[in-house]
């Protein structure tokens, strides 16, 4: 199946047992003014690289199951600060200043990116935990060509998480949605439902 166009990430925390922060905003970038948008999406490691193992001088057994180390890579162009801080786990130190050091910790986050096929039904990918990373940043001159801003690269290290889909429990690490029913339904999965209050606290 090919896939058509990058139109929305969605990202939320996840709380120390893989399960949606419903505390947490789901931020959703989407192309919209001054709230950032995807322009790529590079998905990595879904296959395991097949291992031969020998016996009696012939190719006795293929070791094949499972994935390989997957990841994504992503181009994430005007990341809001506040969601680049917690995706990335800064080190808050006052208003309007971060820091990259020892306390640095990248929380675990769900991600969907949605798409779609080459008739126009939405398709979307899942990473259902997982941190992002970003490994640097660079500046550059102002010159007399017309100003083209360019998507910062973020990378997502996914590991695996047990999913409920009707009466599917499954351990998994990528899942994929076709339809409009489908992915809003794989979304609530991995993401989970609206924002709750933390118990005890007010809105």
């Amino acid at each position: 199946m090919e896939t058509y166009g990058f139109d929305k990430l969605s990202v939320r925390k996840l709380t120390t047992a893989l399960e949606p922060d419903t505390t947490a905003k789901i931020h959703i970038l989407e192309g919209k003014q001054k709230e950032g948008g995807p322009t790529a999406f590079d998905l990595t490691g879904l296959s395991k690289e097949a291992v031969k193992v020998f016996a009696g001088n012939v190719e006795y057994y293929l070791s094949k199951k499972g994935t390989g180390s997957v990841a994504a890579n992503f181009g994430l162009l005007d990341v809001p600060v506040e969601v680049e801080q917690e995706i990335l786990g800064l080190i808050k130190m006052a208003e309007g200043i971060d820091g990259f050091g020892d306390e640095t910790d990248p929380p675990y986050m769900a991600a969907v990116a949605e798409a779609e096929d080459l008739y126009g039904e939405p398709v979307a990918f899942a990473m259902v935990a997982g941190s992002f990373n970003r490994d640097g940043f660079s500046l550059a001159t102002k010159n007399d060509e017309d100003f083209t801003p360019e998507a910062g690269e973020y990378v997502y290290n996914a590991i695996s998480r047990k999913i409920t889909i009707g009466e599917n429990d499954k351990t998994v690490k990528v899942l994929r949605a076709f339809g409009t029913a489908a992915v809003a339904q794989l979304k609530t999965a991995v993401l989970g439902g609206a924002v709750t209050p933390p118990s005890g606290g007010g809105q």
